[in-house]
């Protein structure tokens, strides 16, 4: 496995933890998360592209070693995390990269893409699109608004194993890494979610009606898209209409998954690897 340097960044007044892989001098490439998850999902990720990019995967605010937002409502948001990320890549001193983009991270990219063209060349969206099903927002706002505690990482993981079932994830090992890096240990022994509740508030007081067709259709560069085949979040209805608006976006449709792909078999990860070659000229 590649090595990984740790970074933390002052992005908008915040800390933003960094793991960085691989050759700076290598083409830029950004992998973001989703909701709820962090930098460290990527970990298993990030070694297949080292040879070709420098892969940078930060935690957004609220989550894992990253600040809190001191004004929630107006930072635990798309348009702060996007300013975020330029001012990270400008810390790195990188004026173009591709990125990856899981759930939420695909709409940092896209609507990152849209604001400053030719920031992002190629735009991976992992199960994400510019519509979202109401009954899938509503099952996600189920478990990401409470906070609960746990005393043993065993019953992390028990509820991990629930939670993310639709990740397609199969062994034993990569559901002990997911748990262990789920939470956060509190002052009293017990183990506790990693990300501020507050990030979770205003998504759920923020997401309905959400619609980002106006950006998609925008988009100045090529945009692939993952697509969990048995996903609620964007189901064949959405992921069909996308390709009408973009009939040269590549899909790969993961069969046995929901949402969102883990990226965690060959064939995702060379399928990505594929799109990335590509020209963008």
């Amino acid at each position: 496995m590649a090595d990984f340097r740790e970074h933390f960044v002052k992005c908008c007044g915040y800390e933003v933890h960094v793991r960085a892989w691989g050759n700076p001098a290598n083409r830029p490439l950004l992998m973001m998360h989703g909701l709820a998850r962090l930098a460290d999902d990527f970990d298993h990720v990030a070694p297949h592209f080292t040879d070709k990019y420098y892969v940078l995967c930060p935690s957004m605010i609220g989550r894992g070693f990253s600040g809190w937002a001191s004004d929630p409502d107006t930072e635990y948001t798309v348009p702060f995390y996007v300013a975020q990320m330029f001012e990270l890549l400008d810390h790195f001193n990188i004026d173009t990269c591709d990125w990856i983009g899981t759930s939420m991270g695909g709409l940092i990219g896209l609507y990152a893409t849209t604001e400053v063209a030719g920031r992002i060349e190629r735009l991976v969206l992992n199960d994400i699109g510019p519509e979202l099903d109401p009954a899938a927002v509503a099952r996600i706002k189920s478990y990401v608004g409470a906070s609960p505690e746990f005393e043993t990482i065993n019953e992390v993981e028990q509820l991990v194993r629930l939670v993310y079932a639709s990740f397609g994830v199969a062994d034993d090992a990569t559901w002990a890494f997911l748990a262990s890096r789920s939470v956060r240990r509190l002052p009293n022994g017990n183990f506790m979610m990693h990300y501020d509740p507050q990030v979770m508030r205003v998504f759920a007081e923020h997401i309905d009606n959400f619609d980002a067709w106006a950006e998609f259709e925008a988009l100045p560069c090529p945009v692939m898209l993952i697509s969990g085949e048995q996903s609620d979040l964007i189901p064949k209805s959405i992921v069909d209409k996308m390709k009408q608006k973009k009939p040269q976006m590549p899909v790969f449709a993961v069969a046995n998954c929901g949402h969102a792909p883990h990226l965690n078999d060959k064939a995702q990860i060379d399928a990505i690897r594929d799109f990335l070659s590509t020209s963008t000229s």
